[in-house]
């Protein structure tokens, strides 16, 4: 039968590797894995009743007028410079829509989050990895500089600050260099924004070819509901949404993004300060068995346990918690990404970690 039906494949579809979850995951699972936050928005109950009678049988918004404004709000910019997407990875495909023509580059810093090589991948564009430096993890700004003035073809210049699964970060000054060197767009990928505290948006009045990336995924404990958004001048912001689907967020979603924004800004910043405070906690009790710890500025821990990194997430599986594996990765070998969750779950996992590791009958 694959045989019979891949010629009909295009070459990408042919080739492509899909992302890859853990597999074998029951409901009940903790899951430290996914960089999500431990509880559901405040507004959630609210948002749910007031649902019973939604005009679901209707197009309602296709522009998000309202979503726009309140995230233009948010971001302290305009609302047309707001482009509305179904989660960061659709902003990802209408980035590689926008700016890849067939056999042009883009440039990543490995290792960092795959969506954009697969996105861009699938859109025909050619990747050109500029890795981090191995011990650090601080982006070679030169590198970078001299591949996009090398390369005319290269089109997108993907930063990511912090970066996922390092916890790394990017300072501004590397940034604008980037920027201001390179013909390409350069697209700062600010998914962990909050738990850094520092922004690129300020540059968006330097730099016409800079876009942020958002989510509100991970700051706003919305990551089943699949809202993001890019953040750009007027004239790149009206080009994305001409590209991106009419109506390509559900009801559902836009609209408890709305309420969210409007009611639990509070709500989210006591989040934020609390998966700060036990990010530090953590660090140290992971740094008590041993490991190396990453200087983290997200809300995860990337953790080198080094040769027993497998057996280690094998019987954490067993027990009931999922982390995210990276230890046959390239540039991560023997690296575990660890969520920072809620005192309680963090408190669980420290303490199955440490059964793990010490009970000889496990």
């Amino acid at each position: 039968m694959k045989k019979n039906t891949e010629k009909y494949l295009s070459k990408v579809a042919q080739s492509i590797n899909p992302y890859q979850w853990e597999e074998g995951i029951a409901a009940d699972f903790l899951r430290f894995d996914t960089n999500t936050l431990p509880f559901p928005p405040k507004s959630l109950p609210f948002f749910l009743k007031n649902m019973v009678n939604c005009p679901i049988n209707e197009y309602t918004d296709p522009a998000y007028i309202k979503l726009k404004k309140l995230i233009a709000d948010y971001e302290s910019v305009e609302p047309d410079m707001i482009t509305v997407t179904n989660s960061g990875d659709e902003a990802i495909d209408i980035l590689a829509k926008t700016f890849l023509n067939p056999g042009e580059y883009f440039i990543t810093t490995p290792p960092t989050y795959e969506m954009f090589t697969i996105q861009c991948e699938i859109n025909k564009g050619l990747p050109l990895p500029v890795p981090l430096n191995k011990n650090t993890w601080e982006v070679d700004k030169e590198e970078i500089i001299k591949r996009s003035k090398k390369n005319p073809k290269v089109k997108l210049i993907f930063l990511v600050n912090p970066n996922n699964p390092t916890a790394s970060i990017v300072p501004e000054e590397i940034i604008e260099e980037i920027a201001k060197s390179s013909s390409a767009i350069v697209v700062v990928d600010e998914a962990y924004r909050e738990f850094y505290g520092k922004s690129s948006l300020p540059l968006l009045n330097k730099f016409k070819n800079l876009v942020i990336l958002r989510s509100l995924s991970k700051f706003a404990a919305m990551a089943g509901a699949r809202i993001g958004y890019l953040v750009s001048n007027q004239f790149l912001s009206q080009k994305f949404d001409s590209i991106r689907f009419p109506m390509g967020v559900s009801y559902f979603s836009y609209k408890f993004a709305e309420i969210v924004l409007e009611n639990d800004r509070s709500w989210i910043k006591q989040q934020i300060k609390m998966i700060k405070k036990e990010r530090v906690l953590m660090g140290k009790k992971l740094e008590n068995f041993g490991f190396y710890v990453f200087p983290s500025a997200a809300n995860f821990l990337l953790v080198k346990i080094g040769k027993r990194a497998k057996e280690v997430c094998r019987k954490l599986k067993q027990r009931g918690i999922i982390v995210r594996d990276r230890s046959s990765k390239k540039y991560l070998s023997g690296c575990v990404r660890i969520t920072v969750r809620s005192p309680k779950e963090n408190k669980l996992l420290i303490n199955q970690l440490k059964e793990v590791l010490y009970d000889a009958k496990d």
